[in-house]
């Protein structure tokens, strides 16, 4: 289902939209189109720079290609050595897909909330925007893992990095009943459910946020769930390490506390890592409505 409305869209679920169709016109990954890879990240640091900012390069090599993670700062940046969090997505696809929920989704809600950011009355000038190449398999984890340069550089610096809040998959969204599992949906404890469903939200159907960290990170989660705004998408806050699978996890083996904001992927998308993982099932209505409780957020965080 794509919720882009018919019609006349409001203007971020447009840029949305065209920020996805231009990303989607093909694979990005080094197996498959390496130059797609290259393509996206082009496209990412012109967006960056349009929207005022100041861009950087992390080029890494793997197998003889050159990988970049696209790094934004505003152009008066508090500094390393100062507090300040970082915001990041990554830009691949896993072979085969064009990956439009994963993690497209998760760029344009980036860039987009980037963009706001820098375009409000007072911009923060404590926040590193990343985007990160090679999270897909098989860099998952792996050195070539662009997350994982990136946060290893940020603690071999001595960054003063107070948080690293990671954007994965967060386009699908469907309100069909028991469409979505977690890793820990079984057993958990009443009261925990009882904590889900105050929120309104049914823990088996997809249509909610999850908001995942890990112990070191409970406190900063807090925070956060405070600061984002549960309306109209509900949000749910999880302490929950198992769910591992994406860029935060480089960031909790550094030390640093770092979330997850995500639809869960694989838990509720059955277009995970497949072809049919497209642009036409993404509902841009609640991804706009992610971005402008992200740069809500963000700016609660910031002060």
């Amino acid at each position: 289902m794509n919720k882009l409305p018919p019609g006349s869209p409001g203007d971020l679920e447009r840029r949305l939209f065209q920020i996805s169709e231009i990303l989607s016109l093909e694979e990005r990954n080094l197996r498959n189109n390496p130059s797609g890879l290259s393509r996206a990240a082009d496209f990412i640091e012109e967006f960056f720079s349009r929207s005022g900012f100041s861009v950087s390069r992390q080029t890494f090599q793997v197998d003889r290609f050159d990988c970049h993670n696209l790094e934004a700062v505003p152009r008066d940046f508090c500094g390393l050595q100062e507090p300040h969090w970082i915001l990041g997505a990554h830009y691949d696809s896993a072979p085969g897909t064009l990956g439009a929920d994963d993690n497209i989704s998760a760029v344009a809600i980036l860039l987009e909330t980037a963009r706001l950011l820098m375009e409000s009355e007072n911009p923060p000038r404590n926040i590193r925007f990343v985007a990160y190449t090679n999270e897909e398999p098989p860099h998952f984890t792996n050195e070539s893992m662009g997350s994982r340069v990136h946060a290893t550089t940020c603690r071999k610096n001595g960054d003063n990095l107070q948080g690293m809040i990671c954007l994965e998959s967060l386009g699908y969204f469907t309100d069909k009943p028991g469409s979505q599992e977690l890793p820990t949906l079984y057993g958990m404890p009443e009261e925990t459910l009882a904590f889900t469903r105050s929120r309104g939200i049914d823990p088996t159907v997809g249509n909610y946020i999850a908001i995942v960290g890990d112990e070191q990170s409970a406190q900063f989660l807090a925070r956060f769930d405070a600061a984002f705004s549960r309306d109209p998408v509900p949000t749910r806050p999880l302490v929950m390490p198992e769910m591992r699978l994406s860029d935060h996890l480089c960031y909790w083996n550094e030390g640093f506390p770092a979330l997850m904001l995500t639809d869960t992927a694989l838990f509720r998308n059955p277009n995970y890592h497949k072809h049919t993982d497209t642009v036409e099932t993404l509902d841009f209505e609640a991804m706009a409505s992610i971005t402008k409780n992200l740069v809500s957020a963000m700016q609660t965080l910031s002060q």
